[in-house]
C-alpha cells in the first residue's frame, strides 16, 4: 500500500459516481488514503468493507472569492494527487491553487497549462475506461474493468423484501426531460410485461413520483411503487434482487448494471457508445436522431424479452 493522499475530484452524478467505480476501486486497494470530492446523493454508491474513503462535500463555487477558499481548504488537507474525473476548468483550477504537486486530469477545457499530467480524452470510448486511464501515470496496472458496486448480504436481503415479489424493475420518470421516454411509452412496454406475467417494480427519486404514479394508475395491475421511497443503498439492494431493469438514460440504470442487474438502457441525446452498459445480457438502445419520443415501445418490449427470455 502507498502513503500517498489521493483526492479524487469528481461530479455529482450517480452515473458518474457508478462509472468511477473501477478507479476508486483501484486507488483503494492500493493506497492507504484516498478522499473523494462528490455530492452527497454519489457518495454511498463508494461504500465498501475493502477501503476506507473519507468524505470532501463537493459544493460549486461561484465566485472567485468562493473558490480561493475551497482551493485554501483542500490545501489544508496535505494532499500529494489529485485525480480530476470531473473535466471541468474549475476543478483544474482548484486543484493547481490548492497546491496539489501532482494534478492527472484528461486533458481539453483549455485547462491542461493546470495540470501536471494529462490524458487525452476518448469521447467514443466507455466513460468507465476513460476514468481508470487517469491511473496510469501513477504506474498502477490498470486494466478495463467493469463498474461493481459492493452489497452486503443484509442489503441484499431487504431489497429482495422491498420487492415484494416484483421481479422486473421500471423507471418512468427522469431528472432531465430530454433523456426521458414519453409516459405513453413506458405504459405500453409495462402493460405488456404485465400481460405476460411479469411483476413491475417502479424506482427512481422523489422527483419522479408524479410519473410513476400516472404510469401505474394506466396498467392493469398494480405495481411496486418505490419511487422516492428507499436511500441510495436500499435503490442498490432492490435493483440487485430484479431480473432485469428497464428505464431511461438515468443513474439509477447505472446503479442496476454495476448492482449486477441486467439492464434495458434507453439512450436520448446522450451517446450510448460512451455511456451505455454493454455487455452481458445488457440492451442498449439509442433513440433515432436522439429524441427519446422517436423510438417505439415493440424496440423497449423486444430488448426486454430478450434480457428476459433469450437464451
Amino acid at each position: 500500500m502507498h502513503d500517498d493522499r489521493i483526492l479524487l475530484f469528481l461530479k455529482s452524478y450517480i452515473g458518474d459516481a457508478v462509472m468511477t467505480l473501477p478507479l476508486a476501486e483501484l486507488l483503494g486497494t492500493s493506497y492507504r488514503s484516498v478522499s473523494v470530492m462528490t455530492s452527497k446523493l454519489a457518495y454511498p454508491v463508494f461504500w465498501s468493507p475493502r477501503y476506507a474513503f473519507s468524505y470532501l462535500a463537493l459544493e460549486r463555487s461561484r465566485s472567485p472569492w468562493a473558490v480561493v477558499q475551497k482551493a485554501l481548504a483542500i490545501r489544508r488537507e496535505g494532499f500529494s494527487t489529485a485525480i480530476l474525473v470531473n473535466r471541468s476548468f474549475r476543478t483544474a483550477l482548484v486543484s493547481r491553487l490548492a497546491g496539489i504537486p501532482r494534478r492527472i486530469g484528461h486533458s481539453g477545457e483549455g485547462r491542461d497549462p493546470l495540470l501536471s499530467h494529462t490524458i487525452p480524452y476518448a469521447p467514443n470510448r466507455f466513460e468507465a475506461y476513460c476514468a481508470l486511464d487517469l491511473a496510469k501515470p501513477l504506474g498502477l496496472p490498470v486494466a478495463d474493468e467493469l463498474p461493481s458496486i459492493y452489497l452486503t448480504a443484509e442489503e441484499r436481503a431487504e431489497g429482495l423484501a422491498a420487492l415484494a415479489g416484483a421481479t422486473v424493475g421500471l423507471q418512468p420518470g427522469a431528472r432531465f426531460p430530454a433523456k426521458q421516454l414519453p409516459l405513453e411509452t413506458t405504459t405500453s412496454v409495462a402493460t405488456d410485461l404485465q400481460r405476460r406475467g411479469y411483476r413491475l417494480a417502479f424506482l427512481g427519486g422523489p422527483e419522479e413520483a408524479e410519473d410513476a404514479r400516472r404510469v401505474a394508475e394506466s396498467l392493469p395491475d398494480p405495481v411496486v411503487d418505490l419511487v422516492g421511497k428507499t436511500s441510495i443503498r436500499q435503490t442498490i439492494g432492490a435493483l440487485a434482487g430484479l431480473r432485469a431493469m428497464v428505464g431511461n438514460d438515468t443513474g439509477v440504470m447505472h446503479l442496476a448494471a454495476a448492482a449486477g442487474c441486467p439492464v434495458v438502457q434507453v439512450f436520448g441525446p446522450t451517446p450510448a457508445e460512451k455511456w451505455g452498459h454493454a455487455y452481458g445480457r445488457n440492451q442498449v438502445l439509442q433513440a433515432p436522431e436522439g429524441k427519446m419520443e422517436r423510438i417505439e415501445p415493440r424496440t423497449v418490449l423486444a430488448a426486454a424479452l430478450e434480457v428476459l427470455e433469450g437464451a
